[in-house]
């Protein structure tokens, strides 16, 4: 955190100095907040729900494996008195291989929905990228810095420019540029 902070530092004192010794205007610094317009932007609700609709029909089919291993550990509870050894060993082995096959879809899932999210993040803030350089050529910003990077202590409320962000990725998509 503190490399980060230094860098930053760096930066700005190197902009800074340099715009006052050529005797040009001083920098216009944004700052947003990537993670907001991910999350508050018309398309970052819509991606949320669905995902959140594939996470809901992952989780009844991991359900309805749960629910199967339950039955099957009540059934072996309930016949254990009356089945021989080598039955209960056999209805073991069969929990068992199904607790493990349960574990492994249940990764599998995780994995599934962790790269969904990646990949519609990464559609998103591509997007978004060109959002982000459009304003910052328009407007002359000389720098733009991400909100939650390390190295940002404060900014005033002034320079932040997400709301702006957003609406004009909100504008893109409508008028259905990518």
């Amino acid at each position: 955190m503190k490399k980060g902070f230094l860098f930053s530092a760096i930066i700005i004192v190197i902009l800074l100095t340099h715009n006052v010794a050529l005797g040009e205007d001083l920098i216009k610094v944004g700052l947003i907040d990537i993670q907001r317009c991910l999350e508050e932007s018309k398309e970052g609700q819509k991606v949320l729900g669905v995902l959140k609709k594939k996470k809901a029909v992952l989780q009844r089919q991991l359900d309805t494996k749960q629910k199967e291993l339950l039955e099957l550990r009540k059934e072996l509870e309930k016949q254990s008195m009356m089945l021989t050894m080598n039955a209960q060993q056999d209805k073991r082995r069969i929990i068992e291989r199904k607790t493990r096959e349960l574990e492994y879809f249940f990764k599998d899932l995780n994995e599934d929905m962790r790269k969904a999210q990646e990949k519609e993040k990464k559609r998103m803030l591509k997007q978004l990228g060109k959002v982000i350089e459009k304003i910052g050529s328009d407007e002359n910003f000389t720098l733009i810095i991400e909100k939650r990077a390390g190295g940002v202590l404060y900014w005033a409320d002034s320079i932040d420019i997400t709301e702006k962000v957003i609406r004009a990725y909100e504008q893109m998509k409508e008028e259905g540029k990518e």
